[in-house]
């Protein structure tokens, strides 16, 4: 298939470049990669033209932790990871890192991964070790552990050997491995874990890291390298130290860091570290974890401290594009396939609609897309050379039919957790346990 995306406006960073580039030019696509940028560009009589006149074309946006599940039936997973997947696609986000935790028996893994390459998205899909408890109350205990991890890494051999961890043929969706476990049991077992996961060709390793010296305790174990994101890190704002050593540890091998300011500041996490983790030359990149927290304020040591609010900002809005598309593809080490708007990159372009009603009064697509647009603004959306969003409307998988079945799913899964009964459950687990820490 090739397409020929007409008379936009290119907004995107490029490799070695601290600012970014904003310029109106013809995009080229064919099958899966962008083939030539210019300005008048010939289209033959087999090329599909898509009028982008004054619209914005940007690099697709890169999310490195998302949950798009939780612990539910395996038919419940399916739909959900399809309805997350499709959300994520409908805002113009073409690429995931999805922390996947509820890949507790192969029912589930199965319905997840199923649904993940039905929805079209580019997707480092991320199936966690660990078991769900079968007991919470008076303590938690995780019964059947033994024959849940035997079956996780005898899956993760299945999966990673059959084309070289590439879960699909166009390697649209690739294998990657969640592991929030490393102070359970003894290190050497979670030594033996990685090393089953590197050498079945799993491209990212993912955890949680919030409190805590959990960095530490995974560079003591020789577990570090350039295929570890950390989700969070807010252990690390604020380290005035210049030779951290947790800083340092990143730095030093190469691991990526997964910052989701809204959430974590929404959660009391704390503050984001992703503008101080470019300063210090640790990859990073975007993220929202769980769509339904909202986030918090900004400023509150100056407003706590009584001073005046500040002239401006101090980072500006091309830093959040930037960690948004190239920084993401930094950090999930896909920056030479995707994140930037050049030939030879993988074609994962998101047009935007600048007559909306958002959009129709800025002339900067930067500042545009970072503070105004939303994801009506969000007119076509192409993953890997296939248009999977146009006018508006998502096309691959069409949302009719995924929203009716999430609304008789959801309804189920409110029937049989009523809400008074979640309440309880977590007063109980509040007053054991405190507030989790990760």
């Amino acid at each position: 298939m090739t397409v020929l995306l007409k008379g936009g406006i290119v907004a995107t960073f490029t490799k070695g470049s601290n600012e970014p580039s904003v310029y109106p030019a013809d995009i080229l696509v064919q099958d899966s990669v962008i083939t030539q940028i210019g300005i008048n560009i010939d289209a033959g009589s087999d090329v599909e033209v898509i009028d982008c006149e004054g619209k914005w074309v940007t690099p697709g946006m890169i999310d490195t932790h998302r949950f798009l599940q939780s612990r539910l039936t395996a038919a419940e997973v399916r739909i959900g990871q399809l309805a997350g997947c499709l959300d994520a696609l409908h805002s113009g986000v073409t690429t995931l890192l999805d922390h996947f935790h509820a890949a507790t028996t192969p029912e589930h893994a199965h319905a997840s991964l199923e649904a993940t390459i039905q929805s079209g998205a580019r997707v480092i899909w991320c199936p966690a070790r660990q078991s769900g408890p079968t007991q919470l109350f008076p303590s938690v205990e995780y019964g059947n552990e033994e024959d849940t991890c035997k079956w996780q890494m005898e899956s993760l051999a299945e999966w990673g050997s059959k084309n070289g961890g590439k879960l699909t043929p166009d390697g649209r969706v690739t294998l990657g491995l969640a592991y929030d476990i490393i102070e359970t049991g003894p290190i050497s077992a979670h030594q033996a874990a990685l090393q089953h996961a590197r050498e079945n060709n799993v491209s990212i390793i993912t955890a949680h890291v919030v409190k805590g010296p959990r960095i530490t305790t995974w560079r003591d174990a020789g577990l570090l390298g350039p295929d570890v994101v950390f989700s969070h890190c807010n252990c690390l704002y604020d380290r005035t130290d210049p030779d951290d050593e947790m800083w340092e540890a990143m730095k030093d091998n190469e691991c990526a860091i997964a910052s989701t300011p809204i959430d974590e500041l929404g959660m009391a996490h704390g503050n984001p570290v992703a503008i101080e983790a470019v300063q210090r030359g640790v990859k990073c990149g975007l993220g929202v974890d769980c769509l339904s927290v909202n986030g918090g304020r900004s400023h509150e040591q100056i407003e706590r401290d009584g001073h005046a609010g500040p002239k401006c900002n101090r980072h500006l809005c091309a830093d959040a594009f930037r960690l948004a598309t190239l920084g993401g593809a930094e950090a999930l080490n896909l920056h030479d396939k995707i994140g930037t708007i050049e030939v030879g990159k993988k074609a994962d372009i998101v047009v935007f609609d600048t007559d909306s009603a958002n959009l129709a009064g800025i002339d900067d697509p930067i500042s545009g897309i970072t503070f105004h647009a939303t994801n009506a603004d969000v007119e076509l959306v192409m993953v890997n050379g296939e248009i999977l969003k146009r006018d508006g409307r998502l096309t691959k998988v069409p949302w009719g039919p995924v929203a009716q079945e999430l609304k008789q799913k959801a309804r189920e899964v409110r029937e049989r957790f009523p809400r008074e009964e979640l309440e309880k459950l977590w007063h109980q687990w509040y007053e054991a346990f405190g507030a989790p820490k990760l």
